[in-house]
């Protein structure tokens, strides 16, 4: 487990309201959570970033009109 460091945020009234519903005795717990899961999202955009720059090494840029339409198969 982490090490554990106090810190002050200023919180919009109606995130801690938000927050607080659940278990009003650990917001700390529930901000953590939230920030543990913005950590991870960036750690894979960042890998993302990573194997499309290897893969666009390797084979080049994509062709624009394939990246439309699979934005487009996406959704």
């Amino acid at each position: 487990m982490s090490t554990k460091v106090r810190k002050t945020l200023t919180l919009d009234s109606d995130v801690v309201d938000a927050f607080s519903a659940d278990d009003p005795d650990n917001l700390s717990g529930a901000i953590n959570a939230v920030l543990q899961a913005e950590r991870e999202r960036r750690a894979r955009r960042a890998s993302l970033a990573a194997l499309v720059a290897d893969l666009t090494e390797l084979h080049g840029e994509p062709d624009r009109d394939e990246v439309e339409r699979f934005k487009a198969l996406l959704g």
